[in-house]
């Protein structure tokens, strides 16, 4: 299957975090960070430029940061193949 990845990209990282059964809590204007259970984790979400980063610098599958197709990456620890399907099936 084909999949248009300059649409996938440009998902709202939201959305996709939710889609991924993210808890985010607000910790600024324009970011969201992941809470895991009573701890705010690194993992930032940033509205603005639509994109992550995992500041402890902990890496899944070698990524730490990008758009929301490297955010079901990382999260799911799963190819890029396999997250595109992901965003596919639930998005588009």
């Amino acid at each position: 299957m084909k999949h248009d990845y300059v649409k996938l990209r440009h998902i709202s990282i939201l959305s996709v975090a939710h889609a991924l059964s993210m808890e985010l809590v607000r910790t600024g204007g324009e970011t969201w960070n992941r809470r895991e259970g009573k701890k705010i984790t690194s993992l930032t979400l940033f509205t603005k430029t639509n994109t992550f980063y995992r500041f402890s610098g902990k890496t899944s599958g070698g990524v730490c940061g990008g758009s929301p197709l490297d955010l079901v990456m990382h999260a799911r620890d799963c190819s890029l193949q396999e997250a595109a399907q992901f965003l596919t099936s639930h998005f588009l």
